[in-house]
């Protein structure tokens, strides 16, 4: 059974010209181009083609929307790190992605997806820094957590926590392919929206 009932496609934005007028309180999801993203929101949604999954990183050059049982966007942002991109390219989704997090006042929190094998990189620290800086709350998601043995995985997950530098709304453990972790990152999600309220605004 799905985590929620419907989802559908609302939009792309290429340019900040293109975003949809806010609307349904949003949640972000963002991560390395390699790190799962696509995947992970489609697992919530059990579709295997809502968010776009590719084998060349770098494939998310927009702002995807999707509309979640007519009360919830979830907003797929462009991946960062290993993107084949031109730097021009990546400067405009950077300048595009920033203006979002920092203006978009039904933005309630980040869903910052993380390949648990290689834990909280640069890139990732970055964002968790901009989102702490504008008081967006974070929540931190470690993918692929099928492809380590359970030694393994406890101690890579103990690690991802000694990383962060701030505090998250949470840290789940997931795995897209055998859907472990998504009934929890759902849970952290209604979580988040219920804390920061339908009236937040950012400045």
């Amino acid at each position: 059974m799905s985590l929620f009932q419907n989802a559908t496609y609302l939009a792309s934005a290429h340019h900040l010209q293109d975003l949809p007028p806010p609307g349904e309180p949003e949640v972000a999801f963002a991560g390395r181009s390699n790190a799962g993203k696509s995947s992970a929101i489609n697992a919530l949604a059990k579709r295997t083609r809502l968010a776009f999954v590719s084998k060349t990183p770098g494939r998310t050059q927009q702002i995807n929307f999707f509309l979640i049982d007519a009360r919830l966007v979830f907003v797929d942002l462009p991946g960062y790190g290993f993107a084949r991109v031109p730097p021009r390219v990546q400067q405009q989704w950077k300048h595009l992605v920033e203006t979002y997090l920092s203006t978009r006042r039904n933005l309630r929190g980040v869903v910052i997806i993380v390949d648990l094998r290689r834990g909280v990189e640069a890139d990732d620290a970055q964002l968790l820094d901009y989102l702490h800086a504008h008081g967006i709350p974070a929540i931190l998601v470690a993918t692929k957590a099928d492809k380590l043995a359970y030694g393994a995985r406890q101690r890579r997950t103990r690690e991802v926590g000694e990383a962060l530098a701030y505090p998250v709304a949470a840290l789940t453990i997931c795995s897209a392919e055998s859907g472990e972790g998504m009934s929890e990152l759902w849970t952290a999600i209604t979580t988040t929206l219920e804390g920061t309220g339908l009236s937040r605004e950012h400045r």
